[in-house]
Protein backbone atom coordinates (compact mmCIF):
# COMPACT_ATOMS: atom_id res chain seq x y z
CA UNK A 1 0.00 0.00 0.00
CA UNK A 2 1.25 3.46 -0.81
CA UNK A 3 3.29 5.22 2.41
CA UNK A 4 2.48 8.99 3.52
CA UNK A 5 5.28 11.28 5.00
CA UNK A 6 5.34 13.55 8.03
CA UNK A 7 4.25 16.46 5.37
CA UNK A 8 0.95 15.66 3.39
CA UNK A 9 0.53 17.33 0.26
CA UNK A 10 4.18 17.94 -1.03
CA UNK A 11 6.43 16.71 -3.07
CA UNK A 12 8.44 14.48 -0.61
CA UNK A 13 4.89 12.96 -0.03
CA UNK A 14 4.37 11.77 -3.91
CA UNK A 15 7.85 10.86 -3.97
CA UNK A 16 7.17 8.05 -1.62
CA UNK A 17 3.96 7.38 -2.84
CA UNK A 18 5.34 6.91 -6.66
CA UNK A 19 7.72 4.48 -5.57
CA UNK A 20 5.33 2.54 -3.15
CA UNK A 21 2.90 1.99 -5.74
CA UNK A 22 5.72 1.33 -8.49
CA UNK A 23 8.76 -0.95 -6.48
CA UNK A 24 6.04 -2.35 -4.11
CA UNK A 25 8.30 -0.68 -1.19
CA UNK A 26 10.24 2.70 -0.59
CA UNK A 27 13.32 0.98 1.53
CA UNK A 28 14.35 -0.92 -2.05
CA UNK A 29 13.59 1.80 -4.65
CA UNK A 30 15.53 0.52 -7.36
CA UNK A 31 14.85 2.12 -10.62
CA UNK A 32 12.43 4.43 -9.05
CA UNK A 33 14.47 6.99 -7.35
CA UNK A 34 13.90 10.56 -6.98
CA UNK A 35 15.88 12.13 -9.52
CA UNK A 36 14.55 9.51 -11.60
CA UNK A 37 10.42 10.00 -10.77
CA UNK A 38 11.32 14.36 -10.47
CA UNK A 39 10.21 15.02 -14.18
CA UNK A 40 7.65 12.62 -14.06
CA UNK A 41 6.37 14.24 -11.42
CA UNK A 42 6.40 17.86 -12.23
CA UNK A 43 4.89 16.80 -16.10
CA UNK A 44 1.76 15.48 -14.46
CA UNK A 45 1.37 18.33 -12.08
CA UNK A 46 1.54 20.47 -15.21
CA UNK A 47 -1.14 18.17 -17.09
CA UNK A 48 -3.34 18.30 -13.68
CA UNK A 49 -2.94 21.93 -13.91
CA UNK A 50 -4.24 22.55 -17.45
CA UNK A 51 -6.81 19.79 -17.07
CA UNK A 52 -8.15 21.86 -13.92
CA UNK A 53 -7.66 25.18 -15.19
CA UNK A 54 -9.65 24.53 -18.23
CA UNK A 55 -12.66 22.17 -16.71
CA UNK A 56 -13.31 24.73 -13.68
CA UNK A 57 -11.89 27.83 -15.07
CA UNK A 58 -10.55 28.96 -11.64
CA UNK A 59 -7.17 27.97 -10.67
CA UNK A 60 -4.80 29.72 -8.31
CA UNK A 61 -5.97 32.99 -7.57
CA UNK A 62 -3.61 35.41 -5.83
CA UNK A 63 -3.48 38.87 -5.00
CA UNK A 64 0.34 40.42 -5.53
CA UNK A 65 2.07 43.56 -5.18
CA UNK A 66 4.76 44.83 -7.12
CA UNK A 67 6.25 48.08 -4.87
CA UNK A 68 7.99 51.51 -6.23
CA UNK A 69 8.00 50.55 -10.42
CA UNK A 70 10.10 52.74 -11.75
CA UNK A 71 8.96 56.04 -13.66
CA UNK A 72 7.55 55.59 -17.01
CA UNK A 73 7.55 51.52 -17.00
CA UNK A 74 5.21 50.13 -19.43
CA UNK A 75 5.86 46.83 -20.14
CA UNK A 76 5.80 45.07 -17.10
CA UNK A 77 7.19 41.63 -18.27
CA UNK A 78 10.58 42.54 -18.56
CA UNK A 79 11.00 42.39 -15.12
CA UNK A 80 7.86 41.56 -12.98
CA UNK A 81 7.15 38.92 -14.98
CA UNK A 82 10.40 37.47 -15.83
CA UNK A 83 12.27 34.76 -14.04
CA UNK A 84 15.47 35.29 -11.75
CA UNK A 85 18.91 33.14 -12.20
CA UNK A 86 19.52 32.07 -8.83
CA UNK A 87 22.71 29.68 -10.06
CA UNK A 88 23.95 32.49 -11.79
CA UNK A 89 23.25 35.25 -9.97
CA UNK A 90 21.46 34.88 -6.47
CA UNK A 91 20.84 38.60 -6.44
CA UNK A 92 18.31 38.22 -9.59
CA UNK A 93 14.87 36.58 -7.54
CA UNK A 94 11.58 35.85 -9.91
CA UNK A 95 9.62 38.94 -10.72
CA UNK A 96 6.86 39.89 -8.44
CA UNK A 97 3.93 38.55 -11.30
CA UNK A 98 6.07 35.73 -12.94
CA UNK A 99 3.63 33.01 -13.40
CA UNK A 100 0.74 35.24 -14.42
CA UNK A 101 -1.24 33.97 -16.89
CA UNK A 102 -5.08 35.74 -16.48
CA UNK A 103 -4.47 39.30 -15.10
CA UNK A 104 -8.51 40.52 -13.65
CA UNK A 105 -7.79 43.35 -11.87
CA UNK A 106 -5.58 46.17 -11.01
CA UNK A 107 -5.20 49.31 -8.51
CA UNK A 108 -1.89 51.24 -8.46
CA UNK A 109 -1.35 54.11 -6.08
CA UNK A 110 1.72 56.29 -5.82
CA UNK A 111 4.37 55.05 -4.86
CA UNK A 112 4.95 55.03 -1.04
CA UNK A 113 1.33 56.37 -0.13
CA UNK A 114 -1.09 54.61 2.31
CA UNK A 115 -3.38 51.42 0.88
CA UNK A 116 -6.31 53.76 0.91
CA UNK A 117 -5.48 55.34 -1.73
CA UNK A 118 -4.71 52.74 -4.37
CA UNK A 119 -7.24 53.60 -7.69
CA UNK A 120 -8.57 50.76 -9.99
CA UNK A 121 -6.92 50.87 -12.66
CA UNK A 122 -8.99 50.14 -17.11
CA UNK A 123 -8.44 47.12 -17.86
CA UNK A 124 -7.92 44.83 -18.92
CA UNK A 125 -8.11 45.83 -22.67
CA UNK A 126 -7.38 45.01 -25.65
CA UNK A 127 -4.33 47.49 -26.53
CA UNK A 128 -3.42 51.01 -24.33
CA UNK A 129 -4.97 54.62 -25.22
CA UNK A 130 -2.41 56.50 -26.92
CA UNK A 131 -2.07 59.11 -24.57
CA UNK A 132 0.87 59.37 -21.58
CA UNK A 133 -1.36 60.62 -18.44
CA UNK A 134 0.26 63.08 -16.77
CA UNK A 135 0.26 61.11 -13.24
CA UNK A 136 -1.78 59.68 -10.57
CA UNK A 137 -3.97 61.72 -8.50
CA UNK A 138 -4.19 59.69 -5.04
CA UNK A 139 -7.51 58.70 -3.89
CA UNK A 140 -9.76 60.10 -6.47
CA UNK A 141 -10.65 58.72 -10.52
CA UNK A 142 -9.57 61.72 -11.89
CA UNK A 143 -6.42 60.35 -13.73
CA UNK A 144 -6.82 56.62 -13.88
CA UNK A 145 -4.13 53.81 -15.12
CA UNK A 146 -5.06 51.43 -18.18
CA UNK A 147 -3.74 47.92 -18.19
CA UNK A 148 -3.64 45.50 -21.27
CA UNK A 149 -2.71 41.44 -21.51
CA UNK A 150 -1.09 41.54 -24.93
CA UNK A 151 0.80 38.34 -26.46
CA UNK A 152 1.08 37.37 -22.54
CA UNK A 153 2.49 40.36 -21.33
CA UNK A 154 1.46 42.38 -19.27
CA UNK A 155 1.35 46.41 -20.07
CA UNK A 156 0.40 49.66 -18.54
CA UNK A 157 -0.05 53.27 -19.74
CA UNK A 158 3.48 54.82 -18.57
CA UNK A 159 3.26 57.30 -15.27
CA UNK A 160 4.90 60.11 -14.38
CA UNK A 161 6.55 59.43 -11.27
CA UNK A 162 7.17 55.74 -9.35
CA UNK A 163 3.82 53.78 -8.52
CA UNK A 164 2.86 50.59 -6.15
CA UNK A 165 0.61 48.19 -8.04
CA UNK A 166 -1.89 45.58 -6.36
CA UNK A 167 -2.49 42.77 -9.37
CA UNK A 168 -5.56 40.32 -8.74
CA UNK A 169 -4.84 37.54 -11.23
CA UNK A 170 -4.59 33.91 -11.72
CA UNK A 171 -1.13 32.09 -11.46
CA UNK A 172 1.27 29.30 -12.99
CA UNK A 173 2.18 26.99 -9.91
CA UNK A 174 5.77 26.48 -8.85
CA UNK A 175 7.76 23.62 -10.53
CA UNK A 176 8.09 21.26 -7.48
CA UNK A 177 12.02 20.82 -6.72
CA UNK A 178 12.35 21.02 -2.53
CA UNK A 179 10.55 17.40 -0.98
CA UNK A 180 8.79 20.08 1.37
CA UNK A 181 7.07 22.02 -1.80
CA UNK A 182 3.60 22.08 -1.23
CA UNK A 183 1.30 21.00 -4.19
CA UNK A 184 -0.40 24.34 -3.89
CA UNK A 185 -2.95 23.23 -6.97
CA UNK A 186 -5.33 21.46 -4.43
CA UNK A 187 -5.23 20.95 -0.69
CA UNK A 188 -5.44 17.24 -1.07
CA UNK A 189 -3.73 15.59 -4.12
CA UNK A 190 -0.92 13.51 -3.54
CA UNK A 191 -2.85 10.50 -4.37
CA UNK A 192 -4.01 11.96 -7.53
CA UNK A 193 -1.09 13.41 -8.59
CA UNK A 194 1.25 9.68 -7.21
CA UNK A 195 -1.25 7.75 -9.97
CA UNK A 196 -0.58 10.34 -12.57
CA UNK A 197 2.91 10.38 -12.61
CA UNK A 198 3.28 6.31 -12.20
CA UNK A 199 0.73 6.16 -14.88
CA UNK A 200 3.72 8.40 -16.88
CA UNK A 201 6.62 5.57 -15.98
CA UNK A 202 4.47 3.21 -17.59
CA UNK A 203 4.59 4.95 -20.98
CA UNK A 204 8.26 5.11 -21.08
CA UNK A 205 9.12 1.68 -19.84
CA UNK A 206 5.68 0.41 -22.04
CA UNK A 207 3.84 -1.24 -19.13
CA UNK A 208 0.61 -1.65 -19.96
CA UNK A 209 -0.54 -2.23 -16.81
CA UNK A 210 0.87 0.50 -15.25
CA UNK A 211 -0.26 2.47 -17.65
CA UNK A 212 -3.78 1.94 -17.53
CA UNK A 213 -4.53 0.98 -14.32
CA UNK A 214 -2.74 3.99 -12.66
CA UNK A 215 -4.24 5.97 -15.64
CA UNK A 216 -7.69 5.39 -14.96
CA UNK A 217 -7.27 6.52 -11.06
CA UNK A 218 -5.39 9.12 -11.78
CA UNK A 219 -8.37 10.58 -14.38
CA UNK A 220 -11.06 9.56 -11.45
CA UNK A 221 -9.45 11.53 -8.96
CA UNK A 222 -8.80 14.46 -11.01
CA UNK A 223 -12.26 14.67 -11.55
CA UNK A 224 -13.37 14.26 -8.29
CA UNK A 225 -10.54 17.46 -7.29
CA UNK A 226 -12.53 19.52 -10.63
CA UNK A 227 -15.87 18.75 -9.10
CA UNK A 228 -15.04 19.68 -6.11
CA UNK A 229 -13.53 23.18 -7.20
CA UNK A 230 -16.84 23.97 -9.37
CA UNK A 231 -19.16 23.09 -6.27
CA UNK A 232 -17.16 26.07 -3.98
CA UNK A 233 -18.87 28.67 -6.52
CA UNK A 234 -21.86 27.53 -7.28
CA UNK A 235 -23.48 29.17 -4.66
CA UNK A 236 -21.75 32.90 -6.12
CA UNK A 237 -23.98 34.78 -7.90
CA UNK A 238 -23.22 35.41 -11.77
CA UNK A 239 -24.88 38.28 -13.60
CA UNK A 240 -24.96 38.86 -17.45
CA UNK A 241 -24.00 42.32 -17.61
CA UNK A 242 -20.66 44.50 -16.07
CA UNK A 243 -21.19 46.77 -13.85
CA UNK A 244 -20.86 50.23 -14.47
CA UNK A 245 -22.10 50.53 -17.95
CA UNK A 246 -22.80 54.39 -19.14
CA UNK A 247 -26.43 54.68 -20.55
CA UNK A 248 -29.54 52.25 -21.39
CA UNK A 249 -30.25 49.76 -19.19
CA UNK A 250 -27.31 48.24 -17.30
CA UNK A 251 -26.82 46.37 -14.10
CA UNK A 252 -24.43 48.75 -11.62
CA UNK A 253 -24.25 52.22 -10.46
CA UNK A 254 -24.85 54.30 -13.98
CA UNK A 255 -28.31 54.11 -16.44
CA UNK A 256 -31.15 52.41 -15.42
CA UNK A 257 -30.77 49.95 -13.41
CA UNK A 258 -32.50 46.41 -14.01
CA UNK A 259 -33.47 44.09 -10.94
Amino acid sequence: MPQGTPNPNTLGDVVLRCQSLLAGTTKSVGLYTRGYLLPFINQAYEDLDLSIRNASGKNLEAVIEALNVPTGTSDLSIKYQAYGDPTANPAIQNGAFVGLFDPIRMWVKSAGQLPQYYTCAIGPRETLPHVNPPGITPGTFAVQVTFAWIGNKLLITPINGPVDIQLYGRFNPPVLVDDNDKLVLYPRMTAALAYAASALTGVERTNVTILQGYAERGFAMKDNIIADIIRQTQGNPRRLAKMGGQGGDCWGWSGNAIS
